[in-house]
């Protein structure tokens, strides 16, 4: 029997409470209602797009000297064509011509002394083998 006089007595407080709210709200503003049909009524009717970019974008705004690259329609063409004509690559190729084409455009490297930083001079043929020819 406690356990339902409780149950009645949470039940009442509640309303009682949320009454009491609304009545301060409409006593605190008296057109809350009018106003938030008309907010509804922007919702529905406004413009859900993407608003348009005012200003300096982010980018401009960051880097003093911002441009943005462009090609020109020229440059775009020209690029696609000289993928088109582009030579075969050497996956396309067998690999003993692929070989032979990577040895043609590679040419020996020249014989380089290396500089040394002053040894002492080497016997002459003719000298010695302990004498050291004397300048």
């Amino acid at each position: 029997m406690k356990t339902v006089l409780f149950l009645i007595f949470l039940i009442t407080a509640a309303t009682t409470i949320t009454v009491a709210q609304s009545r301060t709200r409409d006593v605190l503003f008296p057109h809350f209602a009018e106003d938030k049909a008309k907010l509804e009524a922007k919702e529905n009717i406004g413009d859900h797009s993407i608003p348009k970019q005012q200003g300096r974008s982010t980018k401009e705004s960051i880097f003093t000297s911002y441009k943005p690259q462009t090609a020109s329609p020229k440059a775009r063409l020209l690029g696609a064509q000289s993928r088109k004509q582009s030579s075969t690559t050497p996956s396309d190729m067998s690999a003993q011509a692929a070989l032979e084409k990577q040895k043609a455009k590679t040419s020996p490297a020249p014989s380089l002394t290396l500089p040394t930083q002053g040894e002492e001079p080497k016997a002459d043929s003719k000298a010695t083998s302990g004498q050291l020819k004397k300048h």
